[in-house]
């Protein structure tokens, strides 16, 4: 009974001592996927301090000051959404999830610069991928979080004719958007680049137009998302 609180995603990036891959996926993914994810990290078995190629790594690449990071044990992570172990073997039977998914990232400790610039890249990768799965509920059992940013986009009402527009012919023309709306070229650009932004549309570019399609599937996720915060009735 209730309403149910819309939250982010809490994901634990999880490895053997929590001080290098582990920790760079959690600064990564608090930097690029903060609107969509609550990340953490944790080690079965915690070293005493961060990798400081790690930490070096993560200021060249990112801009990310990584100095007040510290390893954690898995028992003081509270409870999370998605665990993502890192490629080590490691076991979380303590760290319970609605999704679990190895990484297979080779640990890049006393590699050199070259073996860390490429874990960095890796992760980076992963976490847009892992992000862009999350928005699309492509995850079993792990709600997409209801953005500020998705909400703001459907509080308008020619954005709302839009969706409505894609929704019955699959893919418009930017010109055809037009025909049925009664706004400007740059007006619709305003709009498009909201709905594409928040990921409720794609868009490709044919000749001197673009042309745009409903994500089905993100935007049944944001329904889902919405009875989730109305709350169970029964």
């Amino acid at each position: 009974m209730g309403s149910k609180p819309v939250r982010k995603v809490r994901v634990a990036f999880v490895c053997t001592h929590n001080a290098c891959r582990s920790q760079i996926a959690e600064a990564i993914a608090r930097e690029l996927a903060g609107a969509s994810l609550e990340p953490c990290s944790a080690g079965t078995h915690p070293a005493e301090r961060v990798n400081a190629d790690a930490i070096r790594v993560l200021q060249r690449r990112h801009g990310i000051d990584a100095t007040g990071m510290h390893p954690k044990a898995l028992a003081e992570i509270e409870q999370v959404d998605v665990v993502v172990t890192m490629g080590c073997g490691v076991r979380c039977p303590a760290l319970p999830c609605a999704y679990r998914e190895d990484w297979g990232l080779e640990d890049p400790t006393g590699k050199g610069d070259e073996a860390f610039e490429a874990c960095a890249r890796a992760i980076e990768e992963r976490v847009c991928d892992l992000v862009r799965r999350i928005d699309r509920a492509e995850i079993p059992g792990v709600s997409a979080p209801l953005s500020a940013e998705v909400m703001r986009a459907l509080a308008d009402e020619n954005r709302l004719a839009i969706i409505g527009a894609l929704a019955d012919d699959g893919e418009l023309c930017a010109c055809k958007i037009l025909e049925r709306l009664d706004i400007g070229q740059s007006t619709l650009s305003h709009h498009m680049k909201i709905l594409v932004d928040c990921s409720l549309v794609t868009a490709r570019k044919d000749g001197r137009w673009m042309h745009y399609r409903l994500d089905r599937r993100r935007l049944a996720a944001v329904g889902a998302a919405i009875v989730a915060l109305a709350g169970d009735e029964g």
